[in-house]
């Protein structure tokens, strides 16, 4: 029994204008609109702290204005945010760690090793942490970033999409609680798509989509509710989308809305064990033959589907049911507020002290270049100047003021730069600026520079240990986002492996074998099936960037200096040591040095498997000839005993 969704319980479904049946209606999606527009006001707060990071933006226009104008000086600002941001970016760069394809069952190795290939194809080939690095700069700047884990459209690409998605094209139930959204009932990508692409698309399409954006106009509809073109243009004469909100004649291009949900949904389980549960497969000979012998429990559950209907503003183009368990766009939360839920970054803390900080230091300049006059009311010749022409020119170097002779007070004219204020401003700015590091507590020390009097190498690194603790939550919830995105590629990777009797191969040289995957033995038994692997991704302990494998080479290099007079434990290091150099070949020259040594090279597995079973049938073999030899001695020595006595 396939999953089968249960009918949605839509006020609109009955009435509604879609002339599609069943599935996500027009409705619903105008609703889900208007949902979306209620939501808390958080994105222009996640794009003003964008904007900070970004260089030239702290400022806004009437702030430039105002200093120009008042203060009469040319406005500047310092980036201090964009340098703390990206020593906490470098700092995912240098961990980073690799993926590991593990399994729960020693028989399903190979399964996992050629998973595991592919896996790392895709790493290299989809840019995965490359979408995962920029999807964790979103998530610190502004508190989210995305991924989208997908299938490419186009052929000539490679399979696998793996790409970051900008927050404001990503819409979602923000009821939910889980961190993976897994109990979100909707997530929505609203994106402009250009008309030529669409309907190079979705050809079936083409002649609603040119007419809605042209608005119809060059064209005789005939008055038929069963017209599909007809059934368009009521949806949309008639739709409370706003017109504006997803068409845009000047550049020719259409918003779509896809729309992935949840709905409840009938299914059949098999209880394999006391915590997996299976969805039944009828087309699968395994679950027949455990439901024919009553080796498992079968039962009938409510679950959820995961489907997607995809809209072109209120037309809708197609609503199918998928084999997804999860939403294909990955969120990565940095934190989020208890009452609305709504998300933001370690940005949104420094955005006062920045403040601060120019503020105070277009003040200071302000003080260095301001001047100011003390005059008696006859300190100046009428004749030749006034006060407001020294007003106006008081500031310039070439300043010129002709005096009366005949005043009274000779120092009756006074120019004065009063900067008794300065040293407190300076105290202010720099407090400030130390606040940009405080409130996300990102210490110094992981930004390459000691403070003062901080000189021992355990104090340094217990700075550092703190900065690192202080961004745990933000750090775990972004291992937990790159696990989910690694899932769904090996989900999609698992799919493309279910053909029966496929052939891989694996290994280079000597270690190179091939491994059939979904393969039924002599006896009928099943061999490596993929669907059924207890596969899981695990994330490795020990990064991966240059700095940690220098490191690891110069420990390697301590520890054969080191053992330098125990040849076998340099037998044993010397080829670790250079299959972790970057000389050519290094695999091929470790293993020539090891059989040079006499260490055994590892080989494949098969070939392992297959000694240990010869090794067993010969010592089985020995112990039947010896089990069958036993009479025949025990006769031989009864023989001798018996011509002794005699």
């Amino acid at each position: 029994m396939q999953t089968k969704p249960l009918k949605p319980v839509d006020r609109y479904a009955e009435t509604s204008r879609d002339s599609a049946k069943k599935g996500y209606s027009l409705g619903a999606l105008e609703a889900l609109i208007a949902d979306c527009q209620s939501q808390p006001d958080w994105r222009p707060r996640a794009d003003i702290a964008h904007a900070y990071y970004d260089m030239g933006k702290q400022l806004s226009a009437e702030q430039m204005h105002k200093i120009r104008v008042e203060m009469g000086i040319e406005p500047r600002q310092t980036n201090l945010i964009h340098g703390v941001i990206n020593g906490v970016l470098g700092q995912e760069a240098k961990a980073r760690s690799d993926v590991r394809i593990e399994a729960d069952d020693d028989d399903f190795q190979d399964v996992a090793d050629v998973l595991s290939k592919s896996m790392k194809e895709a790493q290299r080939e989809a840019n995965i942490d490359m979408a995962i690095s920029n999807a964790y700069a979103g998530q610190v700047k502004g508190g989210i970033g995305w991924v989208e884990v997908s299938r490419s459209m186009d052929p000539l690409d490679y399979t696998y999409r793996v790409q970051d998605v900008h927050r404001n094209e990503m819409w979602w139930d923000m009821r939910a609680q889980r961190l993976d959204l897994q109990d979100a009932r909707w997530i929505v990508r609203k994106r402009w798509q250009d008309l030529d692409e669409a309907m190079a698309m979705l050809p079936e399409h083409e002649d609603v989509l040119r007419q809605a954006l042209n608005g119809w106009d060059l064209i005789n509809l005939p008055n038929d509710e069963n017209n599909f073109l007809f059934r368009a243009y009521n949806n949309e004469r008639r739709t409370q989308i706003m017109r504006d909100e997803w068409c845009d004649t000047t550049r020719k291009r259409i918003k779509f809305y896809e729309v992935w949900y949840r709905v409840p949904a009938e299914t059949v389980v098999l209880h394999v064990g006391p915590t997996k549960r299976l969805p039944y497969d009828e087309s699968n000979p395994l679950h027949q033959q455990a439901v024919a012998r009553g080796r498992v429990k079968v039962s009938k559950a409510i679950t959820r589907q995961v489907r997607m209907a995809l809209f072109a503003g209120p037309h809708r183009i197609l609503d199918v049911g998928t084999t997804r368990r999860n939403f294909p766009y990955v969120p990565f939360f940095a934190f989020r507020d208890d009452q609305d839920r709504s998300p933001y970054g370690l940005i949104e803390g420094m955005i006062s002290p920045q403040d601060e900080y120019n503020e105070r230091r277009q003040m200071i300049n302000w003080m260095l270049k301001a001047r100011q006059l003390i005059i008696d009311k006859d300190a100046l010749s009428d004749k030749d100047n006034n006060i407001n022409d020294i007003a106006r020119t008081m500031n310039r170097p070439d300043m010129v003021a002709i005096l009366n002779p005949n005043r009274r007070n000779a120092n009756g004219f006074q120019l004065k730069n009063d900067l008794t204020l300065q040293k407190e401003q300076i105290d202010v700015m720099q407090d400030a600026k130390s606040l940009i590091q405080e409130i996300p507590r990102i210490y110094s020390t992981q930004l390459g520079d000691a403070p003062t009097g901080v000189t021992s190498g355990i104090a340094i690194n217990s700075l550092t240990e703190q900065g690192v603790v202080a961004m745990g939550e933000l750090n775990d919830n972004y291992r937990f986002g790159r696990k989910s995105v690694n899932e769904q590629v090996l989900d999609l990777i698992i799919e493309d492996h279910l053909e029966e009797n496929l052939r891989v191969v694996m290994g280079q040289g000597s270690t190179k074998r091939e491994v059939v995957l979904n393969a039924w033995g002599p006896q009928g038994e099943p061999v490596n099936r993929v669907k059924d692997a207890p596969i899981k991704v695990g994330l490795s302990d020990v990064p991966t960037s240059p700095a940690f494998r220098m490191q690891e080479q110069q420990q390697i290099a301590a520890m054969l200096a080191a053992l330098g007079t125990n040849p076998a434990a340099m037998n044993i290091l010397a080829p670790v040591y250079i299959e972790g150099s970057g000389i050519e070949n290094r695999q091929a020259v470790a293993d020539d040095l090891r059989r040079a040594t006499g260490v055994p090279v590892a080989g494949d597995r098969q070939a392992q498997q297959a000694a240990q079973q010869q090794q067993q049938a010969q010592q089985q073999k020995a112990a039947q000839m010896a089990e069958a030899a036993a009479p025949a001695e025990a006769d031989e020595k009864a023989n001798k005993v018996r011509l002794n006595d005699a």
